[in-house]
């Protein structure tokens, strides 16, 4: 019987073929008769989708769409693994758009090391409202890493409540990039029992573990242990370390520089820096004192950004202290102190700038040149003039000062350096 209805499917395609225009009465009759032939003629119309042209793609892929059910999936899997990627394409086009047969079907395929991974994604993408999550996550750990990916976007577009318990039954899995995926998915989910699951990852030996667990803290509305996360701050994983900061940022946590004070003191600059960048956000009077230790660090990155903080919180009291680092034995919170006072341009401290231009290190001496310049105040004159008979390195810094502050006198002593043999000079 099934010899006869093949037989007879063969028949009928080359008539349907063998008609230029698929409204032709004779190829609306070919196509009818294979539709009624049913699973007989499933593989037969498989096969003639390799020379098939657009409109009879069309037409044939509408008759596999009415012979497709639980019956006959066999076969449309089949074709799944068809050597012609048209036959292919055809197939999955039939599995988009039924609704005959069991979707759920389609996962046990992704294990069919016979059939095409892409196609088979491709229609789990288009039937995902009627796939079941439990069985896409058992089925996730035999995959592929791209194949995975794909599935897990499906899972993450598909993911409600009810699923929950069990993606949070396999967060502590064994299988790393499936756990990091399930972090994924579950940080759409505002729930107490999952941000405390997402944060327990923040001890993982994994590093990437850590990194999901942090991006995935960043995207929920919950309350975190700021402990934890200032921890990662010391993270051997320069990432791990970024997504740390951002997150405390984010956060603003009232206890967040109680967990600093030790981070600032690591003997690993790089989280040292991390601990200044936190700081230089959100930085308010009550951490000046920890940035001004941090000023006094080795690193010179830690202190510039120490610096850009203590100049965004400004006042009397930052004033006051940077004032009195003017005058510091190391070289390099002078240089930070000026730099601060470059930032706020606070004309209470000129008196200091003028002392500072007569400093041993020229950076000193250049950098409160320019902040001189930029307050614009006459009593810097005296100080910046003095600058022109100094180190020649440092008088173009002096000149640039003098033009800003602008004046008959200044303009009198600028002109003499014309003379001058120093190209920066003259220039």
């Amino acid at each position: 019987m099934k010899f006869i209805s093949s037989m007879r499917a063969e028949r009928s395609i080359a008539q349907f073929l063998g008609e230029s225009d698929v409204d032709a009465p004779a190829a609306k009759k070919a196509a009818d008769s294979l539709r009624k032939l049913g699973s007989g003629a499933v593989a037969p119309v498989i096969d003639a989708l390799a020379t098939a042209d657009k409109a009879q793609t069309s037409v044939l892929v509408d008759t596999l769409c009415a012979n497709l059910n639980d019956d006959t999936f066999r076969q449309f899997a089949a074709g799944l693994g068809h050597d012609d990627q048209r036959c292919i394409s055809g197939v999955a086009w039939a599995l988009a758009n039924s609704s005959g047969y069991n979707a759920n079907r389609l996962i046990d395929l992704l294990g069919d090391e016979g059939v095409s991974k892409p196609a088979v994604i491709d229609v789990l993408r288009a039937k995902k409202a009627r796939l079941n999550i439990g069985a896409l996550l058992r089925r996730a750990y035999d995959l592929e890493p791209r194949d995975k990916a794909a599935l897990f976007k499906i899972i993450n577009e598909i993911a409600n409540d009810a699923a929950v318990p069990d993606l949070l039954s396999r967060i502590e899995g064994k299988d790393t990039a499936v756990r990091i995926h399930i972090i994924d998915v579950l940080s759409q989910f505002n729930r107490p029992d999952v941000a405390k699951a997402i944060e327990n990852q923040l001890s993982d030996p994994h590093k990437a573990v850590r990194q999901a667990a942090l991006t995935a803290m960043g995207r929920m509305d919950a309350q975190y242990d700021v402990g934890k996360v200032c921890k990662l701050l010391t993270d051997v994983d320069m990432e791990v370390q970024n997504k740390a900061v951002d997150l405390l940022v984010r956060m603003r946590d009232p206890n967040t520089m109680n967990h600093l004070v030790e981070v600032l003191k690591d003997e690993s600059e790089y989280a040292r820096r991390s601990a200044v960048e936190v700081l230089n956000e959100i930085a308010d009077p009550s951490t000046i004192r920890h940035l001004l230790t941090a000023i006094e660090d080795e690193d010179w990155w830690v202190r510039s950004r120490a610096s850009d903080a203590l100049a965004a919180i400004g006042g009397p009291k930052v004033m006051n202290a940077v004032l009195e680092l003017i005058r510091d034995k190391n070289e390099n919170v002078r240089r930070s102190a000026i730099e601060i006072l470059n930032q706020t341009k606070d004309e209470k401290a000129v008196r200091h700038l003028m002392e500072a231009v007569q400093d041993d290190d020229w950076w000193v001496r250049e950098r409160a040149a320019d902040a001189l310049g930029e307050i614009g105040d006459t009593e810097a004159v005296p100080a910046l003039v003095n600058m022109l008979s100094g180190d020649a390195k440092s008088v173009p810094a002096a000149i640039r000062a003098l033009g800003r502050i602008g004046s008959a006198e200044v303009a009198g002593k600028i002109l003499p350096m014309l003379d001058r043999g120093e190209k920066d000079i003259r220039v």
